[in-house]
């Protein structure tokens, strides 16, 4: 099995694993076995959603072999963290004070973007 193989299953592995477990929180919530707003100290579970986002940006980068693919996990990631913030007034924070932050992350996307095409670095050394 090539090293490029191994790093897209273990991608998958990852992305999977977390799906199950997600889902069977979900799952054990809504039979009353457990209570995920007092575990994890949230108002909802379902303002917890943006989190998804999250798991696929690093399921993304366990899963990138170049370094276009890295910058896609990390916006991902971003994303979600972004909105999990705006939603649930982390800090005070709402969209209202934090939608300029998009606006970076886009010039940030394009600049690493640019950058990637230019760049012979590839994920695990250089090429």
């Amino acid at each position: 099995m090539s090293y490029t193989l191994d790093r897209r299953m273990s991608g998958r592995v990852l992305m999977g694993g977390l799906f199950i477990i997600i889902g069977t929180l979900l799952l054990l919530q809504k039979l009353d076995i457990i209570y995920l707003e007092e575990l994890l100290g949230i108002r909802s579970i379902w303002s917890a959603w943006p989190i998804i986002f999250v798991v696929i940006g690093l399921g993304k980068l366990v899963d990138a072999p170049t370094m276009k693919k890295i910058g896609e996990g990390i916006w991902w990631i971003f994303l979600g963290g972004w909105l999990y913030v705006s939603i649930n007034h982390i800090y005070g924070l709402s969209f209202r004070e934090t939608w300029p932050a998009i606006i970076i992350a886009f010039g940030v996307n394009v600049l690493w973007d640019s950058f990637a095409k230019n760049s012979k670095v590839k994920a695990g050394g250089l090429q």
